[in-house]
């Protein structure tokens, strides 16, 4: 994946700034980053504070930016160890989410957005791993390719239906979050990024 992220230099600089915007956006919504701004004022109608959601994706952004700065330099075992990390947490947050909206005590989006990580980041480890099956030219096998290609056109989806009227996404990541360009475009370039990710793993 190294190679093919180094070799479109424009297009990796590109993304990398994408990440960088999104990271500084998402950390506008933390309290510990809050000076003012949009983290000063209240949460719009209908919507709530997700902090767990949040840090989150300013993680995920980050590991991205890693990535996508130093794709040659990173050490891939200390990126796998950090997104297996993430995964865990991820994972125990989701299910303290369900368990809570099974007793009713949080709404089905809330359990969403942390959903949504859990999936974003198996995949960016999913793109490290090696995928377990490597053809004599150290390609991954074509099946492998294949799905990952598939995953890719998902989060691409995912991206579109973000400016689609209706529910603003498959995985509805933006309730509880006022429908604004704070909220939309972090996960936005979340859905693309990871695409990206994807697509460079599968054709490496």
């Amino acid at each position: 994946m190294g190679g093919f992220v180094a070799e479109y230099t424009v297009l990796r600089w590109g993304i990398a700034a994408a990440f960088g915007l999104a990271a500084v956006l998402v950390a506008s919504r933390l309290p510990v980053f809050a000076l003012g701004g949009v983290a000063g004022r209240a949460p719009g109608p209908g919507s709530i504070a997700d902090h767990e959601s949040d840090a989150a994706h300013l993680l995920m952004c980050l590991v991205m930016l890693a990535m996508l700065v130093f794709p040659m330099a990173a050490a891939p075992d200390a990126l796998r160890g950090v997104l297996t990390a993430m995964l865990v947490v991820y994972a125990a947050v989701l299910t303290e989410r369900i368990w809570a909206w099974r007793n009713g005590d949080c709404a089905p989006a809330r359990a969403a957005t942390i959903g949504y990580h859990l999936v974003a980041a198996a995949a960016m480890l999913w793109s490290m791993s090696g995928h377990g099956m490597r053809m004599s030219m150290d390609r991954p096998h074509t099946g492998t390719a294949v799905l990952m290609l598939l995953f890719a056109a998902l989060f691409v989806l995912d991206a579109v239906l973000m400016f689609a009227p209706g529910p603003k996404s498959l995985l509805r990541h933006t309730i509880g979050h006022a429908a604004s360009p704070v909220a939309v475009i972090p996960h936005v370039v979340m859905d693309l990024g990871t695409a990206y990710m994807l697509v460079a793993a599968a054709l490496n």
